[in-house]
């Protein structure tokens, strides 16, 4: 349970039933964990998010493997449990090292990475740590990735920010089943 219940037709105003009916049915259903209990509070608000959060996952056309990384790095700068539990399973299977995986959940020394891997993990720690990105670093990823793949990473690493503060605030439950460690905060 989180620090607020769920968000519930009948607890909404009427003008927003039929934004909480069409999110409800976006999400696939009933929501039973993840950020959308807390969302369907505001069910205008859910259903505008849902759109960025299809785009960003399953519109966009850079690898899953790299937006995979890329919602690790962003969930770890947040201290997010709860993405980070939603996540890092899936990073290993679209192809991120255990090894890589580990020493982001363990703010250890990285390992090799290949060129793509070490220019998205530059720039998301540098901003998350900084809160700015050097032109070195910025370069190294626009040369990796081109400006519109740029542009939707730094929206992807954003939106998880922004899922994890989410999350984190309103004190999400974490999932019973685990398949990954906890993080070390």
């Amino acid at each position: 349970m989180a620090r607020i219940p769920a968000g519930a037709k009948e607890t909404v105003p009427a003008e927003f039933q039929a934004a909480f009916d069409q999110a409800v049915v976006r999400i696939g259903g009933p929501a039973s964990g993840g950020p959308w209990p807390v969302m369907l509070n505001s069910p205008e608000l859910a259903l505008r998010r849902i759109h960025l959060a299809d785009y960003l996952r399953k519109e966009s056309t850079f690898s899953k493997k790299i937006q995979e990384l890329a919602i690790l790095i962003a969930v770890r700068a947040m201290d997010c449990q709860y993405a980070w539990l939603a996540h890092a399973a899936s990073a290993r299977r679209e192809g991120v090292s255990d090894a890589l995986v580990d020493a982001i959940r363990d703010k250890t020394q990285l390992p090799e990475m290949t060129t793509e891997e070490k220019a998205l993990v530059d720039y998301g720690q540098e901003f998350y740590s900084t809160h700015k990105v050097s032109q070195s670093t910025f370069q190294a990823a626009l040369d990796q990735f081109g400006a519109q793949h740029l542009v939707e990473l730094t929206m992807l690493m954003g939106h998880y920010a922004q899922t994890s503060f989410i999350l984190n605030a309103f004190d999400v439950t974490l999932p019973e089943q685990r398949t990954e460690p906890l993080l070390p905060v």
